[in-house]
């Protein structure tokens, strides 16, 4: 086990915004995993990663393999060194979004994505973070939208026997779920104003829809 470099060995990160504009855009092969882990962003406080082959080892009794080290900048919390490998799912820091996906839950760790290009994970302390599991993470988005309105049309109810009420790809308010199912209603932000219905927001591990975190 290797030990944390200290801020400042590490070649400062070049930043890759993974999802332009706070914008969700999962691939249709992709693992949606268990949630969102959400890093506290202070500069006081580092996002260590570790390698755990033990689930019942307690985070104080490992070194971590890396770190990510955050800073204060003149308008928001930035990041000041980073691995090379570090691609979160979004990272829209002048708007303190900094967003992991969460592969794994175990009672003292979460295994998280920390390469979205080629799906590597390392673990990080589950008291050190914040989880939302994925339905909880939807209902406090804007907007989501349909990847496909006419395979997943809004129904009048949570079931795929359930009467269409709309087709539509429209900006859409999450509003309850059920199971795979997503209750949305028409969104201020949209243009096109849709009945309130039932959406199909997984199937099989896969997202099927698009979510927007900011206005």
């Amino acid at each position: 086990m290797t030990t944390v470099k200290k801020p400042g060995a590490l070649v400062l990160l070049v930043l890759t915004v993974s999802l332009a504009g706070a914008v969700d855009r999962s691939t249709p092969t992709e693992s949606l995993g268990v949630g969102i882990v959400m890093p506290s962003l202070d500069p006081a406080q580092p996002l260590y990663v570790y390698g755990v082959s033990d689930l019942d080892t307690l985070p104080e009794a490992l070194s971590p393999q890396d770190s990510v080290v955050f800073r204060a900048g003149p308008h928001y919390v930035d990041i000041a060194t980073a691995p090379p490998w570090f691609v979160p799912r979004t990272m829209k820091l002048d708007y303190g979004l900094l967003h992991l996906r969460a592969k794994t839950l175990a009672r003292h760790w979460i295994e998280v994505v920390v390469n979205e290009r080629t799906g590597a994970t390392r673990w990080v302390d589950r008291s050190a973070v914040r989880f939302e599991p994925w339905p909880v993470f939807l209902l406090g988005v804007v907007t989501v939208e349909v990847d496909d309105p006419t395979a997943n049309p809004i129904r009048s109810g949570p079931d795929a026997t359930a009467p269409v009420r709309a087709r539509s790809a429209a900006f859409l308010r999450p509003l309850a779920v059920q199971g795979d199912w997503l209750r949305v209603g028409p969104s201020p932000l949209a243009d096109e104003q849709v009945p309130t219905g039932w959406i199909r927001w997984r199937e099989g591990g896969r997202l099927l829809i698009t979510y927007s975190l900011l206005s």
